[in-house]
């Protein structure tokens, strides 16, 4: 171990550092005072003075230590008092030669985004490379923002780790492009959910067959309760809203009591009494959930669902009608124009694509159900959330747009509907897709 006096080293000022934030010398010595220097600094001679090339961060840090009264060790040895471990530019083997070209070059004020990301791989590689050559495990991104940054802080280390991925597909023209290395990295995360999807539709495609899809005539209350848990990665449903809709005579033109079930307030907080907690339980452990509602139950869904462990958002999604004709107040309007859809998160589901709280979708042709939503709007809320071969639950499928729309998307569809004219129509929609399937459309 090579020690040289803390005085006689010589700092040109035309170094490219000039600032070093006193939190960040103060954790990095802290580091080695606990743990050793990994790395003693690097001189070149000049003359007769001993000139630093490298390491000036770690080099205040030390001076920092004695100046505390404190000691470190380096090389599995204690540093004498007011000593520093240094190494000589010319006695440096390839890694060595390397690791004083990217610290000069790390240290630069003028880096680029790409330039830093790069550099900090390169160092990533170097610190793992000695690490082998000295028997020892491999640093972590820790280590590493450490060193480059000063901080161990989560902020520092998700920096860090961004730039050592991101710095690997600098070959990519829309990596490189990004404004920043987060942005950079945003990027190559869609391009790995857009890959990961195609990849499993492809896999999908191949065995995917409307014979996958479940229908049900039964209690859709009973049949949750019963039910297994952790099956769906998306709950989409359209629940009885609890606003009387069986007694209205204005829904589009359609006779009161078009409603083939019970609609008042009493009914659907006994619905939402089991629903959210067994929609909770039976979602996997990173899902979604769109449930459709009235805006006056709004609130007390949202209380529901978050008692019962689902995230909700914090206001709904509006899905808006322009073909609405519902008129509450026919004599005195306004005309009806909007739905509202309550959204919630199990676990960390991400979205695979941002999309906007307004959706705006017409009606289907009606098939005989007067709430039925259109297969387009199912769609849109499952390409929000699913990939090819997840399970979608709809405990209230009505006419059964979820079995279209998860189709559509490669999903396989459960869905359960008590109103039998209702399952009927379901029905006929699960075997127009097999009668596609077979004519190769």
């Amino acid at each position: 171990m090579r020690l040289i006096e803390k005085s006689a080293i010589v700092i040109l000022s035309d170094r490219q550092r000039r600032t070093f934030a006193a939190d960040q010398l103060h954790e990095l010595g802290e580091s080695i005072r606990e743990r050793g220097l990994f790395h003693p600094i690097i001189l070149r001679i000049i003359g007769e003075d001993y000139v630093l090339v490298s390491g000036e961060r770690r080099l205040r840090a030390m001076i920092d230590i004695y100046d505390l009264g404190g000691s470190f060790r380096h090389d599995g040895q204690d540093v004498r008092s007011g000593f520093i471990p240094y190494t000589l530019l010319e006695d440096l083997d390839e890694l060595g030669v390397e690791e004083a070209e990217l610290e000069e070059n790390i240290r630069r004020a003028d880096l680029t985004w790409q330039e830093r990301a790069a550099a900090h791989a390169r160092l990533n590689a170097l610190r793992t490379k000695q690490a082998a050559q000295r028997g020892e495990a491999p640093p972590t991104v820790a280590d590493i923002a450490l060193e480059v940054r000063g901080s161990r802080e989560g902020v520092n280390q998700e920096s860090t780790r961004r730039e050592i991925i991101v710095a690997k597909h600098l070959d990519n023209p829309a990596v490189k492009a990004a404004k920043s290395v987060d942005e950079a990295f945003k990027i190559l995360k869609k391009e790995e959910s857009h890959a990961k999807s195609r990849a499993l539709g492809e896999q999908v495609g191949r065995t995917f067959t409307a014979d996958l899809h479940k229908i049900l005539n039964e209690d859709s209350l009973q049949w949750m309760c019963n039910a297994s848990a952790e099956q769906f990665d998306v709950i989409l449903t359209d629940p009885p809203y609890g606003m009387g809709a069986d007694e209205f005579g204005d829904s589009g033109g359609l006779a009161a009591g078009a409603h083939g079930y019970k609609d008042d307030a009493e009914h659907f907080h006994k619905i939402l009494t089991t629903l959210a907690p067994e929609s909770y339980r039976l979602a996997k452990a990173e899902a979604h959930l769109y449930m459709f509602c009235d805006i006056e139950w709004f609130p007390d869904i949202k209380s529901a669902l978050a008692v019962a462990g689902w995230w909700v958002f914090r206001t709904p999604l509006i899905w808006h009608k322009p073909s609405g004709m519902r008129a509450p107040w026919p004599e005195h309007g306004p005309q009806r124009k909007y739905e509202t859809i309550c959204y919630a998160v199990k676990g960390k589901r991400p979205v695979l694509k941002m999309a906007a709280d307004l959706i705006s979708f017409g009606a289907d042709s009606n098939l005989g159900h007067a709430a039925q939503k259109p297969v387009a709007l199912f769609e849109e809320l499952l390409r929000r959330s699913c990939r090819p071969g997840d399970t979608v639950f709809d405990p209230f499928c009505g006419s059964g747009p979820i079995f279209a729309a998860a189709h559509e998307l490669k999903c396989q569809a459960t869905g359960i509907e008590l109103d039998q004219a209702s399952f009927g129509i379901a029905v006929k929609r699960v075997e127009m897709l097999k009668a596609q399937l077979e004519l190769g459309l």
